[in-house]
């Protein structure tokens, strides 16, 4: 599958984002503006490099679609780290983890800190939490990507508290002008 050109222009910034020291960065882009394929090339130019990567989410839904994108994208087979599926001692370069699952003392101790030298954190948002947090500083080498449509917290916590770069964004706008989203259409249905 080729990428689209903004997709293209997303994996370059975020490499460029790393390249020059500024590993924890974010990309936004909105609902279907293809974060998952974005992610998947950048996880795969990452294991071309001999690097392991972790891709965190909170959601079933989320961590099936990432292995899944993964594999029909890249070839790459991600293993699981969530509720009964680990990865340990499975030698996958990549591992799709729940971060209800690793956020566990004993599930997080399990991989040495430097384990991951790449960590996608899909709903990039959260990553303010507490149990996102415990296991983003634990890692604390690695190269951090937080994935969003909404980078404005309903917390009013600025994504830029643990961020150091915003790498690229494509705006709702830009995917409807280029034609690669719909364009909004609102409608008023009068009630009593």
């Amino acid at each position: 599958m080729e990428l689209r050109n903004y997709q293209k222009q997303a994996v370059s910034a975020v490499h460029n984002e790393w390249d020059n020291g500024n590993k924890k960065t974010v990309l936004v882009m909105p609902t279907a503006g293809g974060k998952t394929i974005v992610f998947s090339q950048i996880v795969k130019d990452e294991v071309d490099k001999g690097n392991n990567a972790l891709i965190l989410a909170h959601r079933d839904e989320l961590l099936d679609q990432a292995v899944d994108k993964l594999k029909k994208l890249t070839g790459i087979k991600a293993t699981y780290e969530k509720a009964g599926s680990s990865s340990i001692g499975k030698n996958a370069p990549v591992v799709v983890g729940s971060i209800q699952t690793l956020c566990r003392d004993n599930r997080l101790k399990a991989f040495a800190s430097d384990y991951f030298k790449t960590i996608i954190v899909d709903e990039g948002h959260h990553a303010l939490s507490e149990s996102y947090q415990k296991v983003l500083n634990y890692f604390n080498s690695s190269n951090i990507l937080a994935v969003t449509a909404t980078p404005d917290r309903g917390d009013q916590k600025n994504l830029g508290q643990f961020f150091q770069s915003k790498a690229y964004e494509y705006t709702m706008t830009q995917g409807i002008r280029d034609g690669y989203l719909s364009p909004i259409k609102a409608q008023m249905i009068p009630l009593e």
